[in-house]
């Protein structure tokens, strides 16, 4: 018995000449097991979103029986998570389905404990890797227990054990009874299905059996490709090789954490070789980024340098392709480095085909597509393609070739070997064994240190002297980084107010104090204010010397409001005049009311300090169901307003995130310049602004379809 029926289903998006899917057709059973497979951009994702009811086709039919929840993970984990803290987030969807609170923390326990991040359900979701993320997304949609799971390349991002783990569940829920809709490339994956539907340019080109499928050894060849050939060579051999070679880039007592945690990396010491192709493999958060963000000059090192072998400086092709792209077009996208390093003409036209076509995305077929417009693997493959462009001697890649399809990954990885024979240096890391053995080395990193180098030599030939320091702009990312840490933080520092009062009088105590320091009026109101409020800082755990500093820099401000009131605050009648100048007139009276500005000001600002540092995320959205309860009771629907905040709280560190993933981009393709001075950071900030509110539009309509697939009504 069919659960879904698809019947001659067309679909184009809006804008766009070319058919997105053109006359689909086919059954799914209740209880089957089914792999949707084909190239990147072929439809697949499409296909799910039709499914899902968040587009609707232009002609055609889906049919799904009644009483069958689906629930979807997305490509892009991070657009699917709702909540700033993990267990929340879990719980979102289970929440929604009006459950008892015992039922959902039951789920959020099962779901967490099946991707094996119950260790992390207090943390904040914005200090989670991408494969961390895309454990939290599937966790979420598992604890809404659907009938329907669809998984849209959803092990894409995962270190091999937990992808292990999470498969081996998926075949765990097959066996239940539940139907799976796995889109994959993966080889693995889909060896568990029972039938496999292949589109190819939005068409249906097999639809059978799996061992039809795989029977069929065109069709394999044509999905799953060829593995990679392993790198034979023993290991003294590299190592004879390697010695023989210039090292270009040397890491030297490197350490460096994450603010407010214990995350990053320590003590690194590793020397990488011209002509060499290296491996970094771990799990998801072991910090294989983090040194590769240090490379390239993102991050500053908390102790140690970092050495190459000319002033050139490496360059990263990022994890988050999407973040990477900000031009309206693909050619234009790619020719953004190079132009800035001011090449023009033909031979800014000739490095951008040579670079696309290098990056298997052809100029002639994608040079004016818009960038939007492109796949997940699509974009991933430009955004390299941007990096090629930039034709630098040492090229970093993080997670080259996760989301896309086997032939692209192939000549992606085939591409990183060329380089590499060219004398380039590249250094990328993965999750795949057959990537990490088709190296010419390969480090192991767990926990931020490094647990095994296939290569066992520190003394290459040659010199690699000039100190790299960190970019100009690091500094500033760095200041992001921590306020995003600060904004989605999930614990709090202990504090006497935390835990002598329950989230709902905390809550009302800040409000009470906060209107009060706002609203009083006469001088010694304001001073008591500022003195009660510096007292509920003390108790909230909030350092002083923080609270001073922060007054010191609104002061100029507030300083400059007062010259304001000097000139349209209305003085008393026969009080003194101090000073007279046209407009301008200093008296008692508009001194007082300065003064008292200054201390309603420092008083509001102890408030929000005090209650921000002792009140998590969860604690605020806890205190405010239990306000809102007579609200809740008259049938005014109080959730609306709860999702609206867990939103605001979820999504200022997203955009935070966004803009530091479109610094790095732009600072790596020499899009920023010097940022030395106060007028300089501000024109650095300016190209970040059409590119955020784009990503941010984008963020928005995301997010919105995650609330709906996630039973939010």
């Amino acid at each position: 018995m069919s659960v879904i029926t698809v019947k001659n289903l067309n679909f184009k998006y809006p804008q766009n000449n070319k058919a997105a899917l053109s006359d689909v057709s086919f059954g799914i059973e209740k209880g089957s097991y089914v792999a949707v497979v084909g190239y990147n951009g072929c439809g697949k994702s499409t296909l799910a979103r039709l499914l899902c009811g968040l587009e609707v086709p232009d002609s055609g039919t889906i049919s799904i029986e009644e009483n069958n929840r689906i629930g979807i993970v997305f490509q892009s984990p991070k657009n699917q998570l709702v909540s700033g803290i993990v267990s929340r987030d879990t719980a979102f969807g289970a929440q929604n389905l009006g459950l008892n609170a015992g039922e959902v923390e039951l789920r959020v326990i099962e779901s967490l404990n099946i991707v094996d991040m119950l260790d992390r359900a207090s943390s904040s979701t914005s200090a989670l890797s991408l494969g961390q993320t895309q454990k939290i997304a599937l966790s979420g949609v598992l604890a809404l227990r659907p009938e329907i799971l669809i998984l849209d390349e959803a092990v894409s991002m995962i270190d091999p054990e937990a992808r292990v783990e999470i498969l081996e569940f998926l075949r765990y829920w097959h066996k239940c009874g539940n139907t799976i809709i796995q889109i994959t490339h993966d080889m693995e994956v889909l060896k568990d299905a029972d039938s496999v539907i292949g589109i190819e340019e939005g068409q249906v080109f097999f639809y059978g059996t799996q061992k039809a499928f795989l029977e069929n050894k065109e069709n394999v060849r044509r999905i799953c490709g060829e593995s990679l050939p392993k790198n034979e060579r023993k290991t003294e051999d590299t190592a004879i090789s390697c010695k023989e070679r210039d090292v270009s880039l040397k890491l030297q007592n490197v350490t460096y954490t994450h603010e407010n945690t214990a995350h990053g990396v320590f003590d690194v010491n590793l020397e990488f070789y011209r002509g060499t192709l290296t491996a970094l493999t771990g799990a998801s958060g072991a910090g294989k980024s983090t040194i590769l963000e240090l490379c390239a000059g993102l991050s500053i090192p908390k102790e140690g340098k970092i050495y190459c072998s000319n002033s050139k400086r490496p360059v990263l092709a990022q994890q988050n392709a999407q973040a990477a792209l900000f031009e309206a077009f693909a050619a234009d996208d790619v020719a953004f480095g190079p132009r800035n390093q001011g090449m023009s003409g033909k031979a800014l036209v000739e490095r951008v085909k040579q670079s696309m076509d290098e990056a298997a995305i052809p100029f002639d077929q994608f040079g004016e597509r818009r960038t939007f417009e492109l796949s997940g693997g699509e974009q991933r493959r430009l955004s390299i393609a941007g990096i090629l462009a930039m034709d630098s001697d040492i090229i970093l890649f993080d997670e080259p070739t996760a989301g896309l399809d086997s032939r692209t990954r192939a000549e992606v990885m085939a591409l990183l070997r060329r380089l590499a024979s060219e004398g380039k240096t590249v250094i990328f890391s993965t999750h795949k064994r057959d990537e990490a053995d088709f190296g010419d080395r390969e480090i192991v990193i767990k926990e931020g240190r490094v647990v095994s180098d296939s290569m066992d030599v520190m003394d290459g030939e040659g010199g690699c002297e000039t100190e790299l320091p960190p970019m100009e702009i690091a500094g500033m990312i760095a200041g992001l980084k921590n306020l995003s840490l600060g904004l989605s933080r999930s614990r709090r520092k202990k504090s006497a107010l935390a835990e002598k009062l329950p989230p709902a009088l905390r809550i009302l105590l800040f409000t009470a104090l906060f209107v009060f320091s706002l609203a009083v009026r006469p001088l010694w109101l304001c001073g008591t204010a500022l003195g009660v409020t510096v007292l509920y800082c003390i108790f909230c755990g909030f350092s002083l010397r923080k609270l001073f500093v922060a007054s010191l820099k609104i002061l100029p401000f507030l300083l400059l409001f007062s010259v304001f009131q000097m000139i349209f605050h209305p003085a008393l009648p026969d009080e003194v005049r101090f000073t007279i100048w046209k407009w301008f007139m200093v008296t008692p009276s508009k001194l007082l009311f300065c003064l008292a500005t200054i201390l309603r000001t420092d008083a509001a600002l102890a408030c929000i300090s005090g209650f921000f540092v002792s009140t998590p995320e969860y604690d605020l959205m806890d205190g405010l169901n239990i306000l809102l309860t007579p609200l809740r009771l008259c049938r005014i629907p109080v959730r609306y307003l709860i999702l609206i905040i867990e939103i605001i709280f979820r999504f200022i560190p997203l955009l935070v995130d966004e803009a530091v993933s479109i610094l790095k981009t732009q600072a790596i393709r020499g899009g920023l310049g010097t940022v030395k001075g106060k007028l300089a950071k501000i024109r650095a900030v300016l190209p970040l602004i059409v590119p955020l509110i784009i990503q941010s539009i984008k963020r928005s309509e995301a997010l919105a379809d995650a609330i709906t697939m996630r039973c939010f009504k």
